[in-house]
Parts: structure tokens; C-alpha cells; sequence
């Protein structure tokens, strides 16, 4: 079907593109403590993108029997398309990387039912009034890109997920904590995540609410993502090439303290986000962004390269029902030298931030941010003496990291983030 898509774009098209994507999800959710559902969902489409009188159309579709249909709406569009950069590549040699785990297709959810329940009532047991939720997601997939230039390459993956959380209401007050993670490989997390729930509440039994001022603080590879925004947002070729990231003409600068060196890899075995190719055919690789703090490169997909004359980094993602744009696979941020327990040790006062709330309404293409902190602690001496309550942080991302103290010498794999603890000089704390 997918070459009959191509047969009939070539019609009328100078060049053309499908990709084809299906997959298909189980999953099982709690809430309050119990199974809330089970579920299978199946998606499968292709979406078609053509060059036609050095323009761009594309249509998608989930209907692959009506193949002409699809074809004639993404030559339709190209009329009010934008002015094609690309070529499409007519071969690729991909990256040699583990995506697909037999065990995860092979799993069975009410296994996963199971030892979710088994977690919770690990929970329960050290904290009768939490209120549990979480669940476990397994999926079997397929990608295909297939071109007029004579490409046509297709993979299968797997991939596995799992959550557990908990919400106390405790003398009018709100603690929310949990755990994630997610792999191409079948993991067992389950233990690990119930042991962080409980230490988590049992480290907020006190309720602090600290001064207004400048306290230095540690982040978890839990809260960091959000202050990594900024950076992800500027590496990104598509807003280089709309003149609106922050880092355009900063190649070869300081941008961050010297300790830091953060990759996009796609090429991590079993990590949340890596493919052999990305989604236009053009084999992933790490990219090395930032330098020990220097700015190296930006990530571009091939209309985006065109664009700006550079080439492709093989970072053009999408789903198959939209046109590829430009995004990091695996973020990577190489750790330090230092040791958690020592860093937590070495803080006379200050705060260890976990997790973070309202991130999104800051201006991050700028650096800025003022967001709540949704679980941390108050340390003082070394110690963590209870939970800060109804804080916020704020800061410019640019600053904070030329203001390091110290990188963790472990870096923690959440997701597509694998990063180590960051303990910042001095961020401003207020509170509610």
C-alpha cells in the first residue's frame, strides 16, 4: 500500500515521501487505590508528502484503502506550501541500536496489574491514608519511511512504561509524589517506586515554610527538565531558522558553566528515545550540543537544514499525521564528580527540589522562570528537616548554570532525560 501511495503521487509529483506508523498500546491504570481500567488501543496511518512545483504538500490519513484520496490531497495542498529545501535521501546506513524487546510484547499486563497492586499496597502499608494511582503501558510498533529517491527502510520497536504516585491529605495540606519511567526494554521498577513514595512522605511529615531570599538548592533529575527548556527550544533548527532562539549567532560560545556537556543521542540501547532512523530516513547519531558549556551545533531535519544551508542531524520527528519538524531524541547530560549523599552533606541551608509545578508559564525562550516547587525539602546542616510548603523559585536559566557548585557523579535515566543532580549556587526562593 505504501508504494501504491507513492505510485500514485509520482503522477503528478516531482518527488514524494510516506510514512507509515501503527502501533499497539495496553495498558492498565489505577486510581484511589484501585484498578480503574484495562484497555487496548491500536493506531495505524501514513502520511504523504510531496514536492511539487518546489513547493510542499501533505495530507495524512488512518483509511489506507483509499490511497488515491490521500494522494490528491497532499498534491491539493502544495499549492499553498512552503517553498521546498529538501531532498529526500535515497539510501540511509542506520544507527545500530536495540529498540525492540520480544519480552515486552510477550508481557502480560495482568502481570503488570499485579505488581502494580503489589506496590500500592507496599505504599498503603507504611501510609494507610495515601490515595495511590500509577499503572503499566506496554507496545508493539512499526515506522516505515519509503521515498521516490529509492528509500524504504522499517523497523519495529517496543516500548514499556510504568507510574506510580500518591496523593496525602494531611491536616488540610496537599503532598503529591511519584516515580515514572520508560524504556524500549521490559524493566521491574516496581519496588524501587514504592520505596521513593515512602520516603518521599515520611521526608515531608514536617511542614516548613522557609524566608524569602537566595538559598542554594539541589535538583533531582526529576525537577531539572524544565529548567533544560530553554536550551532544548534554542538547539532546535526550526526556531534558529524563524530567528526566535535564544542562542542563534552563539556557536563556539560560553554559554554554560564549563562542567556541563549535554548530548542528543538517539544511538542509547533501550533508551525512551532512540530509533535507528529518525522519521525521514536519515540515520540518528549523538549530537554533542553543548561542549563543556560551549555551544556546538543546533539539530535540524532536512527542510530545516535546507533552509539554512546546513546539514542534516537526523532529528526530523513526527507522528504520521504531521509534517517532520526538528527534536532531540535522548537528552544526555554528562555527570560530575560528585556524589549526592556528599553534596546533600555539604548544604548548610538550603533546598532539594524534586519536583517542580507550572513550569509552562514561564518565558522560556528568554531563560526566565518562575515556577512553584511542587515537592521539596528544607536542608539544613546536611539534613533534610521536612518539606517546604507553598514556595516558588525563580531565575534565569542562563545565570543558574554558570552558577554551579557541583554535578552529580551519577546520571539517572528518566524517560529520554538521563541526567545527574545539579546543585546550583543560589536561586530565589519566595513564599506564599
Amino acid at each position: 500500500m505504501i508504494h501504491k501511495i507513492l505510485e500514485l503521487a509520482m503522477k503528478s509529483a516531482d518527488s514524494a515521501e510516506v510514512f507509515y506508523a501503527e502501533k499497539e498500546t495496553r495498558e492498565a491504570e489505577f486510581e484511589n487505590n484501585r484498578l480503574k481500567y484495562i484497555t487496548t488501543k491500536s493506531v495505524r496511518g501514513a502520511g504523504l508528502r510531496v514536492i511539487k512545483d518546489g513547493r510542499i504538500g501533505f495530507a495524512s490519513t488512518t483509511d489506507l484503502q483509499r490511497p488515491d484520496e490521500l494522494a490528491r490531497h497532499a498534491l491539493e495542498s502544495a499549492k499553498f506550501g512552503q517553498q521546498a529545501a529538501l531532498r529526500f535521501p535515497s539510501s540511509v546506513q542506520p544507527a545500530a541500536v536495540a529498540v525492540h524487546d520480544r519480552r515486552v510484547v510477550d508481557f502480560d499486563i495482568n502481570e503488570g496489574v499485579k505488581r502494580t497492586a503489589g506496590a500500592i499496597a507496599n505504599v498503603l502499608a507504611a501510609v494507610p491514608r495515601a490515595q495511590c494511582g500509577g499503572g503499566v503501558a506496554k507496545t508493539a510498533g512499526r515506522r516505515q519511511v519509503a521515498n521516490s529517491a529509492g528509500l524504504d527502510f522499517a523497523y519495529d520497536y517496543s516500548e514499556f512504561a510504568c507510574e506510580l504516585s500518591a496523593l496525602l491529605v494531611r491536616d488540610g495540606s496537599l503532598l503529591w509524589t511519584g516515580d515514572h519511567d520508560a524504556s524500549h526494554a521490559l524493566f521491574d521498577p516496581w519496588d524501587q517506586h514504592a520505596a521513593k513514595v515512602i520516603g518521599d512522605i515520611r521526608a515531608a511529615e514536617r511542614e516548613l515554610r522557609p524566608e524569602p531570599g537566595i538559598y542554594p538548592i539541589i535538583f533531582t533529575p526529576s525537577a531539572i527538565d524544565p529548567l533544560l527548556a530553554t536550551f532544548e527550544q534554542g538547539v532546535n533548527g526550526k526556531l534558529v531558522q524563524k530567528q526566535i532562539s535564544p542562542l542563534i549567532g552563539k556557536i563556539g560560545e560560553q554559554v554554560l558553566d564549563p562542567r556541563i556537556t549535554i548530548s542528543d543521542d538517539g544511538t542509547i540501547d533501550r533508551a525512551a528515545g532512540s530509533c535507528p532512523v529518525d522519521t525521514e530516513g536519515t540515520a540518528v547519531r549523538r549530537n554533542v550540543l553543548f561542549n563543556n558549556g560551549v555551544l556546538q551545533q543546533y539539530v535540524f531535519d532536512l527542510q530545516t537544514a535546507g533552509l539554512l544551508n546546513a546539514q542534516p542531524t537526523g532529528s526530523g520527528m513526527r507522528g504520521f499525521n504531521r509534517q517532520p519538524s526538528p527534536d532531540t531524541l535522548n537528552l544526555v547530560i554528562d555527570a560530575g564528580d560528585t556524589a549526592f549523599d556528599k553534596m546533600l552533606a555539604g548544604m548548610k541551608r538550603g533546598l532539594l527540589v524534586d519536583g517542580l509545578l507550572g513550569a509552562g508559564q514561564s518565558n522560556t525562550l528568554a531563560g526566565e522562570f518562575s515556577v512553584n516547587i511542587e515537592l521539596g525539602y528544607l536542608v539544613e546542616n546536611g539534613e533534610i528537616v521536612g518539606r517546604v510548603k507553598d514556595c516558588m523559585v525563580a531565575g534565569n536559566v542562563f545565570d543558574v548554570f554558570k552558577n554551579i557548585i557541583a554535578l552529580g557523579d551519577k546520571s539517572i535515566t528518566k524517560g529520554d532525560l538521563i541526567a545527574p543532580h545539579f546543585h546550583f549556587a543560589g536561586l530565589n526562593v519566595s513564599s506564599g
